[in-house]
């Protein structure tokens, strides 16, 4: 089934063997389809914005930045061909002024790849989650480098519009959480059925995800309240009851901290939010730590930017009282010290959280800390499992292998071609009905480890 080509060497007319990690070396995966075709159109993309918006973005950061926009357009569209001729990787250059250099890292796990695989990795040769991620650090890095946009979010704009354009549906969940956390005589026998409602509308915002659309435009309609119930069909696993236990009962008796790794900005960003309100609402005694992205990552990710955003331009939309009494609402969870947002070079690192022991023994304590760590979207479940493709009766714990921090749960729709913990027998029965089942978003996973060791100085 091997195929001599002498672009990509030992390129394999093969979906991805099990046991092996996800790379484009393989013709018929997803990696091979992102490298070849996805990556290409969101660097195109990302040249389209910088040349529509160059007037705007040289009001904002001076008549300087028009050298640096002419020099960001030459790189990106260098770093294009460069991906599709499967030039090698090269290292990134490194900023003098940064305060917290983790381009050095990087450059050490180029030296590190490069010994593993013998050669200079390539982008379909190497690893997926490397070449992928490489791909966003390396334009921050350049964006970063440059006298006057280092400031500059290329995806900013397209993140913000999946805000706007889906306001009706965010307004719509607003009314639903404000009138739980401002009853004040709200009745929690109702809680766990809001806690698993929650918990739904949280896992399907991960749909709204512009690097699976390559940037373009998306928008959430009508009102996910209502028809949450009607995917139930579509959660392959739901590992939700023993979630609820460790909310409801164990936070409620010690008032421990629940971590939450956030994925997408815009809707799905809102509906996390509305989760992490409705938890320190049933249990007051809560904190919760929120982990941003440093740089902007896989277009839609979250930053520290999009976070204050999203609280500000909700308490701007007159007309829109819920989301108002939400923003303030949220604000003041912040004031408190009861939310915490965090951004740390982990999260856009080159390296799997399996390997975070050894790499970032302060990151794992941090988690070893909560109750709960939640990991959303597809990106973070990659990256629990090392991007390996193990069978897909794999249990999900023996899938995180060293990574037992704490309790984990992971909200996901499938949007790569990894996926473990299901029944035997049904991704087989799956695709029968969908060859593409693990790639278009339509499943979702609430996939949990409960009771894991806490093993950070084992």
């Amino acid at each position: 089934m091997t195929t001599a080509s002498p672009r990509i060497p030992n390129l394999q007319d093969t979906a991805t063997p099990f046991g092996v990690q996800l790379s484009g070396v393989y013709k018929q995966s997803f990696a091979y389809t992102t490298i070849k075709d996805r990556l290409p159109v969101i660097l195109t993309r990302i040249i389209d914005t910088f040349c529509q918006n160059k007037n705007q973005i040289i009001d904002t950061y001076g008549q300087g930045a028009t050298e640096d926009i002419k020099y960001i357009i030459g790189f990106i569209s260098q770093l294009k061909n460069e991906i599709v001729t499967n030039k090698t990787l090269k290292p990134l250059r490194l900023n003098p002024k940064a305060i917290s250099n983790d381009a050095e890292e990087w450059n050490k796990y180029l030296e590190y790849r490069t010994r593993v695989e013998g050669e200079t990795p390539t982008w379909f040769n190497t690893i997926w989650l490397y070449c992928e991620t490489y791909m966003y650090r390396v334009l921050a890095q350049e964006i970063g480098l440059t006298s006057t946009i280092q400031n500059y979010d290329p995806f900013e704009q397209h993140k913000q519009a999946v805000f706007i354009n889906s306001i009706d549906s965010v307004d719509a969940v607003a009314l639903y959480v404000k009138n739980i956390i401002s009853d004040e005589k709200y009745n929690k026998e109702n809680s766990k059925n809001d806690f698993v409602k929650l918990l739904k509308l949280s896992l399907w915002s991960n749909r709204y995800d512009l690097s699976l659309s390559a940037g373009a435009a998306l928008k959430q309609t009508g009102n996910p309240v209502d028809v949450v119930e009607s995917f139930d069909e579509d959660i392959l696993v739901n590992d939700w009851e023993p979630v609820w236990h460790i909310v409801k009962e164990n936070l409620e008796e010690n008032g421990d901290n629940i971590h939450i790794v956030f994925d997408n900005a815009g809707y799905e960003l809102f509906s996390d939010l509305c989760l992490a309100a409705f938890l320190v609402t049933i249990v007051p005694t809560t904190k919760i730590t929120f982990y941003v992205k440093a740089y902007p990552w896989y277009v839609s990710d979250t930053t520290i930017d999009d976070f204050h955003w999203i609280l500000d331009y909700m308490s701007s939309r007159d007309g829109y009282p819920n989301l108002q009494l939400l923003s303030k609402t949220f604000k003041e969870f912040l004031d408190r010290k009861i939310w915490n947002v965090k951004k740390e070079p982990y999260w856009t690192g080159p390296y799997d959280f399996r390997q975070m022991k050894e790499k970032e023994i302060k990151t794992y304590i941090q988690l070893s800390s909560a109750k709960l760590a939640i990991f959303k979207g597809d990106l973070n479940y990659r990256k629990l499992l090392g991007d390996i493709n193990f069978e897909y009766s794999t249990s999900f714990i023996t899938a995180l292998g060293d990574f037992r921090p704490t309790n984990i749960l992971s909200l996901r729709t499938l949007k790569s071609d990894v996926c473990v913990g299901l029944p035997h027998g049904m991704a087989e029965k799956l695709f029968e009905k969908n060859k593409n089942w693990l790639l278009t978003g339509e499943y979702g996973l609430i996939q949990a480890a409960v009771g894991l060791h806490k093993s950070h100085l084992s």
